[in-house]
């Protein structure tokens, strides 16, 4: 019987220091430099395998990861349960309940963003010369597989994109993150039908369509039934412990393993159930957004580095990179998902702002990469294809923060502005609503805008309007044809607003803006939301005590 002793333990704990350093020193240049940490975990995953250290330094290679099959599969099942807390995380990132209400417009975006980018790149990939699929017998199917992988767009690289270009807050960036996350749930629940259905020896109608009814059966329940119970027993949890924060983990990993298993019981694969689990426990209000934070902080930061790091010492990408196909598949996936949601954007009447929406789901990231080594592992691709897929994911994921950058700089100049503060700025408020009820007694609306105060609330209720630094923004759009107008005021108690760095909420711009001007609600949120990262400008706000001083200030900083 294989047995694990000291020597084992000492080469994994060898194996994770390394990591662990070389992945700490890469990310923190990574991340200053605004680019994907799972560029540097592949990295060092390629200079600590085979495709460096194993080919030009053997021995060193050979000592610090002996070629045993107990001391890889150590490695190899650390690695297996990052995966499952990634996409555990990334279920968590999806707010279901919020996307859900204003379905309309992404669900038209979204749907033609997995039906435009299979058939163009169908289209392509299907003519590549025969030499690639020489490792399956079926050219069609594994040209289909990888086109349905070409549709998932990676929501975590978009999140970051638009927070680092300043519009996450807006409606238009809410009608993004809603599209791609649609995008998320129907392509992960096309590509787990799709393996359970190739992983079969023959195929059966009758076992399809059980595999299909019970994915759809469990789904429905999970987002209905499920949210409650996991939300019962979050409320558990709280009360409970002190911190809370304990229990909260404990029921979140729970949930996962729970839903992991009874996916794989009906025959699909287990990353599936904790996809949905993440989802479930993202739409329980008692997971607060502070909490979320933590989580993707812990699982990315140990477990993701683990699982991506494992790919590069796996694979020799040297031996296996072909630059043409590389290349190829790249400029296939980025045009066929620019193009998918270019024709959405169309077709939903967002055409003022289809450039921006189609450049938001072009990134392959992290899930493209989870998703082909699944498909590697199951014989539906070959190394050569997956070390192509991996250099799309990575190159594309690159590009798109500059690339929306570019894109979102006919945000930067606003006109029609007017700057408003609260009398003697102070206001005393205990909850959020009654902080935005008492701003707007200031402005004159006339009778028409009797709801304004429930349209607000309505929009807080879909995407939290908190910023980082203890800033939030509420918005609304007004019919009457007025200049932008943003009141600011300093709250004399700070108040929760759910913010993302779990800090109360002390100074509040509440953005008024026309329904002819809307362009503006963007262009305002980009420069509020900009100027919230600058704590040298917050702590000079906050050292501003009259009306006069802090709006000359704020007009000076938003006018640049």
């Amino acid at each position: 019987m294989i047995g694990i002793d000291e020597s084992n333990i000492f080469y994994l704990l060898l194996q994770l220091s390394i990591i662990f350093i070389l992945s700490n020193l890469i990310n923190s240049f990574l991340k200053k430099n605004k680019q994907p940490t799972i560029t540097g975990d592949l990295l060092v995953g390629i200079f600590l395998g085979p495709t460096i250290l194993g080919s030009f330094f053997p021995k060193i290679y050979n000592f610090i990861f002996p070629q045993n099959l107990v001391q890889i599969a150590m490695l190899d099942t650390l690695g297996w349960f990052g995966l499952f807390l990634v996409l555990l995380s990334t279920g968590i990132e999806v707010d279901f309940s919020s996307i859900w209400k204003q379905r309309k417009n992404a669900l038209v975006i979204s749907t033609l963003d997995i039906i435009v980018p299979i058939i163009f790149s169908m289209t392509f990939i299907y003519f590549l010369p025969n030499h690639y699929f020489e490792f399956s017998s079926n050219k069609f199917i594994i040209s289909f597989f990888i086109s349905v992988i070409m549709t998932i767009s990676a929501l975590p690289i978009a999140i970051r994109a638009l927070r680092e270009v300043g519009i996450m807050k807006s409606d238009l960036g809410f009608l993004i993150i809603s599209a791609l996350t649609i995008n998320d749930i129907i392509g992960w629940i096309i590509f787990t039908l799709l393996l359970s259905l190739f992983s079969l020896q023959f195929f059966d109608w009758k076992i399809a369509t059980e595999i299909i009814a019970y994915t759809g059966i469990f789904t429905f329940l999970a987002l209905n039934v499920g949210k409650k119970i996991v939300n019962w027993l979050f409320s558990k949890a709280i009360n409970q412990d002190s911190d809370g924060i304990q229990g909260v983990l404990a029921v979140l990993i729970s949930t996962g393993v729970v839903f992991g298993l009874i996916t794989l019981e009906i025959g699909i694969h287990t990353l599936f159930g904790f996809f949905i689990a993440g989802i479930v426990a993202g739409d329980s209000p008692i997971f607060t957004k502070s909490a979320r934070n933590t989580v993707h902080n812990f699982v990315y930061s140990i477990f993701a580095s683990l699982f991506f790091v494992n790919i590069g010492l796996k694979i020799n990408f040297f031996e296996s990179f072909n630059l043409f196909l590389a290349l190829f598949i790249t400029f296939v996936g980025i045009a066929g998902r620019y193009l998918g949601a270019w024709i959405g954007s169309t077709l939903s009447k967002n055409t003022k702002y289809r450039n921006i929406i189609s450049i938001a789901h072009t990134p392959g990231g992290e899930m493209h990469i989870v998703v082909s080594l699944i498909a590697l592992s199951f014989g539906l691709l070959n190394k050569e294809l997956f070390v192509a897929i991996v250099f799309a994911a990575i190159l594309s994921s690159i590009i798109n923060g500059p690339w929306l950058a570019i894109a979102s700089k006919r945000f930067t100049y606003l006109e029609n502005l007017e700057i408003l503060i609260y009398p003697n700025v102070k206001l005393e408020a205990q909850y959020k609503e009654e902080a935005i009820y008492k701003l707007l007694n200031i402005f004159n609306l006339n009778t028409l805008e009797t709801n304004i105060l429930e349209n607000i609330l309505e929009k807080e209720d879909i995407v939290c309007s908190a910023l980082e630094n203890s800033i939030a923004i509420p918005k609304g759009v007004v019919e009457e044809n007025t200049k932008t107008r943003v009141i600011f005021a300093r709250l004399e108690n700070p108040i929760n607003w759910n913010s993302l760095d779990g800090r109360l909420t002390k100074n509040i711009f509440l953005i008024l803006t026309s329904k002819k001007e809307e362009e503006n609600q963007i262009k305002v949120i980009k420069k509020i939301t900009n100027f919230s990262k600058d704590c040298d400008s917050i702590k000079y706000l906050d050292l501003l005590s009259s009306e006069k001083e802090i709006e000359e200030y704020l007009t000076r900083k938003f006018s640049i």
